[in-house]
């Protein structure tokens, strides 16, 4: 089996080539061809194309997957703003996010 990518991100890191591989670390492309090659036919070659897009989306879905969940250095910092009394909650953009969210839904 051809993959081509186009575009300049094409990198896969090998846990990416383990899960693409499947549990066994053998491709079910390779299994079919071992198989065709022990009945004696030549198995077929099949291409995939994946666009720079695609490539660029996978990066990106990567490098989120890989950030904390939670910043807990902007926690902590409100935390102790908190409990020192030093947070001040801007009344004016507080009104401007809830009629935002107000008319999006």
């Amino acid at each position: 089996m051809t993959v081509s990518t186009i575009g300049s991100n094409a990198t896969q890191t090998p846990s990416e080539q383990q899960r693409s591989s499947g549990a066994s670390g053998v491709s079910p492309v390779s299994i079919s061809q071992a198989q065709a090659q022990k009945s004696g036919r030549s198995a077929a070659q099949d291409t995939v194309h994946i666009s720079s897009q695609a490539v660029d989306l996978q990066g990106l879905e990567a490098h989120i997957s890989q950030l904390p969940d939670v910043d807990k250095g902007r926690v902590t910092e409100l935390r102790n703003q908190i409990a020192n009394g030093q947070y001040q909650v801007n009344v004016e953009r507080l009104a401007e996010k809830i009629l935002g969210f107000e008319s999006d839904l």
